[in-house]
């Protein structure tokens, strides 16, 4: 196409400047035929023209001859005048003709190629390259305007800014722009199929032959230039990526030219003189050198159509792949260098010339031959293939030019297909020659596994050119830079980069004037050696002679990285102490990969040969040489006070926590607040390698809620020291702080390679305790996947690209995934923690590209134990696979054996040589875990304590122990008592549980109109038993009130002890008396448990329900877990939680404790605390053995949780030491006691204290009910004696109902209890006969028979319901008896589907805690078979929630004017907002025309539908309120973008704006997220006291079955009613039914998913209760995918009674969550700021000068009462100061509420005095009136409170004068 266009433009180029009648014959456009005619007359005009152009060129040689000018400067300015012109005819020519062939394309191509298409056949089509006709028919026809938009954007907006660049330039103008008519045509697009499914690549083939005419002119300087025709050919690749799921389906635009376009512009005026020989090729190359560096390969536009792209990897993606060229030789080329005028043929001294895109190399040069051998090898860099070409070209060298010997060229795409391509390629354009070449595609591989061979390999390749083959490549993406320093002078300075790797140096842009440039820039090297290789980078200003700053990275941090990347903040050196600069380094391995090379040798050697595996794996030698450290922070002291009271007067305390550092891994500890002696004892495990030159960093910080966390101190410990010592424990003290340690113990945890240890270490990690629940690891289990074989094909025939997943607990590690193979090769390692080898499980999943199932295995580890070497190293078969189907691994497990665990060799670094002697007297079942408490050690280094089942070797400093008794001690030793002896009565105290369920019929006593109306009354309860008062919460205007509260209290028997009860009615002024009742607590004791109504005394009417039970204690744990799940089943109104347990601990005596300071014996007392509750003994006389002999309990709620600590002191404020017992460590005891002495921690090695601790679990009888008979005889009873006491666990189950469910929970036990009165007898044969049944493990059910078919339903309390028509409540209705009548039933093995119980606990349990078996006479009507599931429509739980944040607003119209008009008033205002029917409205803002409001609120709409957020702003008034304005925003756009931060202009008035937060909140279906979800809620505040959403709970209500029949009889009206929260919702009223279906769905918005729940009540007709269901939201979190969906049991109604219902939880995933760990969160979300203003500061102090350093950045959301902004500056003012010396200000900056100063101060201050010193920083208003206040706001910045060694920049709040 090209040569067939080539040829008649040439020839009509030829002939034109020629041939002058030929161009008046057949003229090119209409200009030629209308000047034609004029020619024929003759003008005075034309004769004065051609006189003054004759003089013009003779007066250049009359003043040469004048002047006596050389001769030769006017033949060289003649020789310049012909080159110019021959250049210019020759540039019109080609112009003229271009765009001729373009107007007549049609015609020209249909007359040349008329005989070639009647040579082909009709069918023949050429589908490569496609030809869009209707592309250009679209461009044509929008050219003119296109030419109009780029008119206007020369004249309006370039023009101007270039007039404004210089002021040579003030008179610029353009005084002609025209495009012409001629638009650009795609002569063709070709698509590219071939590459990655996510993206659409496509090759646009441009031209562009433009009748452009565009002339400047600059009428200062009287200059005129333009362009007039421009001609561009070039091809365009356009890819189109990622493709995603939503409009506009493509996310960015990418644009580049491969090669350079050829381009020829025509220029016209002052710009001709760039047609001169010489200028027209620099010209024409400057410019294309321009276009080059925006859209020729490397560089691309980019342009992206969705928010939150990563355009920087889009603009600068990592490379294809590397092709490495071997030029070899070249033979037969043409000679050049001919000798007597060519009549003696010569040789040629050639040289290659190269070039990949914009990679050019040149070959050096041989003499004398015409068969060259270079045997040089290069690499190139290939970013797009198909399409970058290598280009070779050979050239003879010459002195003067150099001679032209071929060229060859060859697609990329053929090498990254064959991988390697070793040819000969013939020269084109030559007589004779071909060159030798060998190419060589290298893949980019993400990981070092095989960089050891590839090293190995690149020593062995030969080369003539200096430079080494490269293993790797390193991409570095320079993305920006803060805080850099300012310049001399505080300038700012012109920052750009110098990137180094050995003697390569790039260089990025320069960005002006700014100390936080941003480049996004890519830099890409080759790597010889990784491991010795470093980048440098420098940060110098424009001129290259100040550095900014450096930073170097070593490739070996590269290599132990994941995917061998760094995306992160680096901190510049010799910089300003915030420098910093942001880099994203990727290092890609060069693999050849020599199995895919399809040559003919590898063929042939392949060729009927079988696949030989290998049998065991190959891994590298650093397989499996990590280890484990172990870190136990323990505990600090004497931390530095940081949080000080009145400005430093008074000293106060820190709330200290730990940030621990090493390999990549960071680890924090939990916050302790107001201590300066904490206690974290936290374990943290981290695995590592045992390279050189790894270090522990730990830092201390003060939490601090608003402003930055203060520093307290660090250290550094070498890993190298941690790995030589074993096992450290030792007291580290804090540098860069005045005071402060921390207590570590550092173990490097040696490993095993047999198991007959586990058991040791698997008990010895169980009886370790940790507050943040770290468990030790028992074992590392190192994982190598080298390769699968035998894999199926996919569906579609192709090889799948398959990648392994490794599964272990809760960890997950992916490989890479493979190109298309059957048998793909990973050679990847990975590392699991186990915590329990016998139990964990291994699961590899193989799937292809992570969506599609290939196959899996599962791994036990406990197989490994078995093992030799406990090593699996083999092929194992997949499942779900085809048969063949294999993977070659090696699992290798190693075990832990801690130092401290039974028999391991204790290598403990200590500077103590000797154990105190008590501790040879220590008893063999010391199991108490100690943590290093407050208190003050004697010694630094301290040993680590030594249980009884540490078995080391004491012995060996049993010598040393005597020696330092016989030395140290004169006195003979005291003989201590083994054990305590506390009183006879100790632990003799039980617990007292009180139940405070309901009452009824109480008094009215708030009666209205004088009494003649009868009110309400609102009760309460106070109890009192022996001393201890409890109060229940107030029940509004209810006569029949439920509590549902439980109180227990701890007692001794005693006779004369009661239980009071007093009711009330709360007044305000003073209660009413509702009655009393007293119980006898030996009445309560004697029975155990009681539940009863009590008739309430000294009133008319009135009673209460309570279950009263004495809770009996255990000293065994058998039932603990009985009891810690009745703990979870059971729910109270004031969040009571049954305690399990009974702690007694008897503090005897201690000894040898540690004397003061002053060297007095201390005055000694111990504090016990537990949880929230804390007990002091008392405080003994001078002694260092004091003895107390004061017993304590505790309630203990959890004993596998929970801790005593007891700490020691001198008159409670000296710390002595410190004790830490785990309840836990009780339950393996003998009858839950520790009787001895124990050792403190933080003491003398000595120190030891006698106490007891007794733990009682509290057996309650709720946990005893028997789940009865099951047997098959029908005479056997089946009512159990315990049956009570199952409805009471009912009771409690349902306890979060409302009374009316409630009240008929409890008349169901009393209809049970009067059944079983009339069934004693055959209750007590059955008991008499059959054994006692044996403790469940679970919670109590109903009997699983079926019921008698002879016994009547027991009648139901008929209770008031607080529904809109209320019942007559002042006499409520009696419970009506049941007749008691024979119990008889036949036993059922087995429910029906939809009735069987879930098994374990949670919400299955909850919901069948009522379940009993059908009646016989129910089994023929419910024959039918009941859906188990829902089926709900498909649009269920499809909504979203919609959250709206209105912040404030600006210049908004002034309404309430006074004076008629006059005076210029404000406005109250307050907006409307209207989302798909649900409105909102803000509070009134009084006077003010720039409110804020800083409220929120949430709806739930579908994101289907064309919905509109509307709002209107109106001004508050008392008749009619004015409109300020109103805008709408479309929900679809919101939901495209999820979150929008914007201004929105108010319409229909005059001004005003409003400044919204609009986040469509996106929903996931599971809990991974929730903490963080809820943790935005305790971090945002709103005006409207709103708290945001943490979930949506869909239900879906869909049918019910076997409801009860009504009193009359009649089938009840069923209708359900939702209450969740504030929030109900009604279904419709079935007809009369049984079995009612609704089919309806409901959402609500969750505030806290653990702790809410919902209530659904069923009744029919809305007045009679029919059942009732409670389900905590926090069950939902255990479910799979957050669903329940299944038949549950309705408690009150029939024991059939099920509702099929499901309820889906979905979790609030807001966007915000990410912004607060960016730290980005929105000021006015968080809360922060006062309404003033913030003002953004940087203090630092340079210690070498002794100086202050202040810079002020900027200020935001400054208030203003203007609508146009205010006229600011900073004020800085060192205090205190007298005579205002140090004060300073910034310059003002005109009418900005956020305006930028950065400007810099210095103080001299030397560093003593700075921490005296406070900044105060003013924010005030330049342009204030007399009368008004110039000070916006101000802060006072207390420097002992700022780390200026660090230096710190964040944004601080102004406040008020007066704050």
């Amino acid at each position: 196409m090209q040569s067939d266009e080539s040829g008649p433009s040439g020839s009509k180029g030829a002939e034109s400047p020629s041939t002058t009648s030929d161009e008046k014959k057949t003229p090119i456009n209409g200009e030629t035929e209308t000047e034609a005619p004029k020619a024929k007359g003759v003008s005075a005009v034309a004769v004065l023209w051609t006189f003054g152009k004759c003089l013009g060129a003779l007066l250049p040689v009359y003043l040469a001859g004048y002047y006596r000018v050389s001769t030769s400067l006017l033949v060289f300015g003649l020789m310049v005048y012909t080159g110019w012109k021959h250049a210019r005819e020759a540039k019109e020519a080609r112009l003229r003709s271009a765009i001729h062939l373009f107007g007549n394309e049609q015609e020209y191509t249909s007359m040349k190629v008329s005989k070639s298409k009647r040579d082909l056949p009709a069918w023949v089509n050429f589908p490569d390259v496609e030809k869009v006709e209707w592309l250009n028919k679209v461009l044509q026809q929008v050219w003119p305007f296109v030419g109009q938009y780029l008119e206007k954007l020369l004249v309006e907006t370039i023009a101007p800014s270039i007039r404004a660049s210089s002021t040579h330039l003030q008179t610029l103008s353009f005084t002609k722009v025209d495009m012409g008519d001629k638009a650009m045509k795609v002569v063709g697009i070709k698509a590219h199929t071939e590459n990655d499914k996510g993206q659409v690549l496509l090759d646009l083939y441009i031209s562009y032959v433009g009748n452009v005419e565009i002339d400047v002119e600059v009428k200062r300087y009287f200059c005129k230039a333009g362009v007039k025709g421009i001609q561009l050919h070039g091809m365009m690749r356009v890819i189109l990526e990622p493709l995603i799921g939503d409009v506009p389906i493509v996310g960015a635009v990418t644009m580049f030219f491969i090669r350079r376009p050829k381009l020829d512009i025509n220029w016209t005026g002052l710009t001709n003189l760039l047609d001169i020989p010489g200028l027209n090729v620099m010209s024409d190359s400057m410019i294309m050198d321009a276009i080059a560096s925006c859209l020729v390969l490397p560089n691309r536009l980019t342009v992206p159509l969705v928010p939150d792209l990563h355009v920087a990897q889009l603009r600068s993606p990592l490379p294809r792949g590397v092709v490495r060229i071997h030029l070899v030789e070249a033979e037969d080329l043409a000679a050049e260098d001919n000798y007597i005028k060519g009549v003696m043929a010569g040789v040629s001294d050639p040289y290659a010339l190269l070039r990949v895109g914009p990679q050019t190399f040149t070959s050096h040069h041989i003499d004398n031959t015409l068969s060259p051998k270079w045997g040089e090898m290069y690499e190139v860099i290939v970013h797009e293939v198909p399409g970058q070409e290598l280009e070779v070209e050979v050239y003879d060298k010459d002195p003067d030019q150099d001679d032209f010997l071929g060229r060859t060229k060859l697609d990329l795409g053929i090498v990254k297909k064959s991988i390697l391509v070793d040819d000969w390629f013939t020269l084109k354009d030559a007589r004779s020659g071909r060159v030798h070449l060998k190419l060589e595609w290298l893949t980019l591989l993400p990981s070092t596994d095989r960089l050891e061979q590839i090293l190995q390999r690149n020593e062995s390749v030969t080369s003539k050119t200096a430079d080494p083959p490269s293993s790797a490549i390193l991409v570095v993406y320079l993305d920006k830079a803060e805080a850099l320093p300012m310049k001399k002078g505080n300038k700012e300075p012109n920052p750009m980069v110098q990137l180094s790797v050995q003697d390569i140096t790039r260089e990025s842009r320069t960005s002006y004037t700014t100390i936080n440039p941003e480049w996004g820039e890519a830099f890409t090297f080759f790597i010889q050696d990784p491991r010795k290789q470093d980048i440098d980078i420098q940060v110098k200003d424009v001129d290259r002679v100040q550095t900014l700053g450096s930073l170097t990275i070593p490739l070996s941090r590269l290599l132990s990285s994941p995917s061998l990347s760094l995306d992160q903040w680096f901190q510049l050196d010799n910089s300003g102490p915030a420098s910093r600069i942001y880099i994203n380094t990727i290092l890609r391995v060069l693999w050849l990969d020599e199995e895919r090379i399809p040559s003919d040798v590898s063929s042939k050697l392949e060729a009927g040969l079988s696949k030989q595996l290998p049998q065991q794996s190959s891994p590298h030698p650093s397989f499996a040489t990590e280890g484990l450290l172990r870190i136990h922070l323990l505990a600090g002291q004497n931390l530095v006070p940081k949080d000080n009271l009145m400005g430093g007067m008074v000293k106060g305390k820190s709330d200290p926590y730990v940030k621990i550092n090493i390999g990549g891994e960071t680890f924090t500890s939990q916050v302790i607040k107001s201590n300066l002696n904490p206690t974290w004892n936290e374990m943290y495990e981290v695995v590592l390698t045992q390279l050189p030159g790894q270090d522990l960093h730990m830092e201390v910080f003060d939490k601090d809620m608003d402003m930055k966390d203060d520093f307290m101190g660090r250290l550094k410990i070498s890993l190298k020291d941690i790995i030589d010592s074993q096992f450290t424990d030792q007291w580290y003290t804090l540098s860069d702080v005045k005071s402060g340690r921390v207590h570590l113990v550092l173990e490097w945890v040696p490993t095993a390679s047999e198991s007959d240890r586990l058991d040791q270490v698997v008990q010895f990690n169980s009886r370790q305790s940790y507050q943040n629940k770290a468990v030790p690891s028992a074992g590392l289990l190192f994982i190598y996947v080298e390769q699968a074989d035998g894999l199926p094909l996919k569906k579609s025939g192709k090889e799948p690209k398959v990648g392994a997943e490794l599964i272990l607990g809760e960890t997950s590690h992916k490989t890479t995934v493979c190109d298309r193979t059957t048998s793909p090769q990973w050679n990847e390692a990975f590392y699991f923690l186990v915590r329990e080898p016998r139990e964990d499980i291994l699961v590899l999943k193989l799937s292809h590209s992570w969506t599609l199932a290939i196959g899996s295995l599962v791994v036990p580890v406990r197989d490994l134990l078995s093992e030799p070497q406990l090593v699996l190293d083999q092929w194992l078969h997949l499942d779900g696979a085809s048969p063949e189907s294999q993977i070659l691994l090696r699992a290798e497990l190693k075990m832990l054996i801690p130092s401290k665990c039974p028999g391991a060799i204790v290598k403990a670094k200590s500077s103590s040589a000797s154990e105190p002697p008590a501790a040879q007297r220590r008893p063999e079942t010391d199991t108490v875990q100690r943590s290093s408490s407050v208190d003050t050690p004697t010694v630094e280094t301290t040993v680590a304590p030594v249980s009884v089942f540490e078995d080391v070797d004491v012995q060996e400093t049993a010598a040393d122990v005597v020696q330092e008794e016989v030395e140290e001690s004169h006195t003979p030793p005291i003989v201590q008592p083994p054990h305590t002896s506390p009183e006879p009565s100790f632990a003799s105290e039980g617990v007292l549980r009180i139940h405070l369920l309901e009452a009824q019929s109480l008094v009215a006593k708030d009666n209205l109109m004088g009494g003649m109306v009868k009110g309400k009354s609102d009760p309460y309860v106070k109890i009192n038993v022996g001393g201890v008062a409890f109060k229940s919460h107030v029940i509004k205007e209810n006569l029949n009130p439920t509590w549902n509260e439980m109180y227990e209290v701890v007692l001794r028997p005693q006779s004369g002890l009661e239980v009071q009860a007093e009711l009330y009615d709360k007044d305000m002024d003073k209660d009413d008396f509702l009655g009393r009742l007293k119980v006898s607590l030996a009445d309560i004791i004697q029975s155990q448990y009681t539940d009863q109504w009590y008739t309430l005394n000294d009133v008319k009417s009135g009673r209460v329900h309570l279950i009263l039970e004495w809770v009996p204690t255990v000293s065994k744990n058998d039932e603990l877990d009985q009891v810690l799940q009745l703990q979870s089943l059971q729910s109270y109104q004031n969040k009571a939680v049954p305690s399990a347990g009974l702690l007694f601990v008897y503090v005897e005596r201690a000894h040898s404790l540690p004397l003061k300071k002053s060297g007095k014996e201390p005055k000694a007392g111990a504090e016990l605390v537990f949880g929230d509750t804390t007990y002091r003994t008392k405080v003994c006389d001078r002694s260092r053995s004091p003895q107390w002999d004061e017993a304590f309990y505790f309630l203990v709620r959890d004993p596998r949780e929970e801790m005593l600590i007891v700490k020691l002191s001198s008159g409670w404020d000296q710390p002595m030491g410190s004790l830490v017992v785990p309840v836990r460590e009780l339950l393996s005891q003998p009858q839950l006691v520790l009787d001895q002495w124990l050792h403190l921690d933080g003491a003398s090695p000595e120190s030891e204290i006698l106490l007891r601790a007794e733990l009682k679990i509290l057996n309650s009888k709720m946990i005893e009910a028997p789940l009865g008979s099951v047997t098959g005889s029908k005479e056997e009873t089946v009512i159990a004696t315990d049956q009570l006491f199952t409805a009471a666990t009912e009771e409690e189950q349902s306890s979060e109902l409302p009374s009316d469910e409630c009240a008929a929970v409890s008349s169901q036990a009393q209809d049970t209890e009067a059944v079983e009165e009339d069934a004693a007898s055959p209750m007590e044969e059955a008991a008499a006969a059959e054994p006692p049944p044996p403790a469940p493990d679970t919670c109590p059910v109903a009997p699983l028979v079926e019921e008698p078919t002879n016994v009547e339903e027991p009648t139901h309390v008929e209770e008031p319901t607080d529904v809109e028509e209320p019942t007559d409540v002042e006499e409520p209705t009696d419970v009506e008896e049941p007749t008691p009548q024979s119990a008889t039933a036949e036993a059922k093995g087995e429910f029906q589907p939809w009735q069987m119980p879930t098994e374990g606990t949670g919400i299955g349990n909850l919901a069948h805690g009522t379940v009993t078996g059908l009646p016989s006479d129910e089994e023929s009507r419910l024959g039918e078979v009941l859906p188990p599931h829902t089926s709900p429509s498909q649009d269920f739980g499809s909504e979203g929630v919609l959250r709206i944040h209105l912040l404030e607003a600006q210049s908004l119209v002034a309404k309430d004017n006074l004076m008629g008009g006059m005076v210029k008033g404000k406005s109250d205002p307050y907006v409307k907002i209207n989302v798909g029917g649900v409105a909102f409205k803000s509070h009134v803002i009084k006077e003010n025309l720039n409110p804020t409001w800083n409220e929120m609120y949430e709806v739930v709409v579908s994101a289907q539908g064309v919905q509109e957020i509307q709002f209107e702003a109106y001004d508050k008034d008392l008749d009619s309120d004015d409109f300020l304005g109103r805008f709408s925003i479309r929900l679809n756009e919101v939901i495209r973008s999820q979150y929008t931060d914007q201004w929105y202009t108010l319409n229909d008035v005059k001004s005003g704006r409003v400044h919204l937060i609009l986040e469509w909140v996106p929903t996931v279906s599971d809990s991974v997220r929730l903490d963080q979800v809820l943790q935005l809620q305790s971090l945002q505040s709103y005006h409207n006291k709103a708290v945001p959403s943490a979930a949506l709970l869909f239900v879906h209500l869909e049918r019910a079955h076997s409801l009860p029949l009504k009193k009359s009889g009649k089938e009840p009206k069923a209708g359900a009613e939702l209450i969740f929260g504030e929030t109900t919702y009604r279904t419709k009223v079935c007809d009369r039914s049984i079995s009612p279906q609704w089919n309806e769905s409901f959402y609500f918005l969750v505030r806290d998913p653990k702790h809410q729940m919902l209530v659904v009540k069923l009744s029919s007709g809305w007045d009679q209760p029919m059942g009732s269901l409670v389900v905590p939201v926090r069950e939902l979190l255990s479910e799979p995918q957050l669903v329940l969906d299944q038949w549950l049991h309705l408690d009150g109604a029939s024991p059939e009674s099920q509702i099929l219902m499901r309820a889906e939880l979905k979790i609030l995933d807001s966007k915000m969550v990410d912004m607060i760990s960016a730290g980005s969160l929105p000021c006015a979300a968080s809360g922060c700021g006062s309404g003033y203003g913030q003002v953004k500061l940087s203090l630092s102090y340079a210690s070498q000068e002794g100086r202050l350093i202040v810079t002020v950045h900027a200020c935001r959301g400054l208030l203003s009462q203007s609508k146009d902004g205010v006229d600011s500056y900073v004020s800085l003012m060192l205090l205190p100061d007298k005579s205002k010396a140090t004060k300073k200000k910034t310059g003002v900056k005109k009418r900005d509420l956020n305006p930028e100063y950065n400007e810099r101060f210095e103080y001299d201050l030397p560093v003593e005095e700075a921490r005296f010193r406070r900044l105060s920083v003013s924010v005030k208003n330049n342009s204030a009136s007399f009368r008004s206040r110039d000070l916006i706001g101000q802060v006072q910045i207390e420097l002992a409170q700022i780390d200026l060694a660090s230096g710190v920049t964040e944004w601080f709040d102004l406040k008020d004068e007066a704050e």
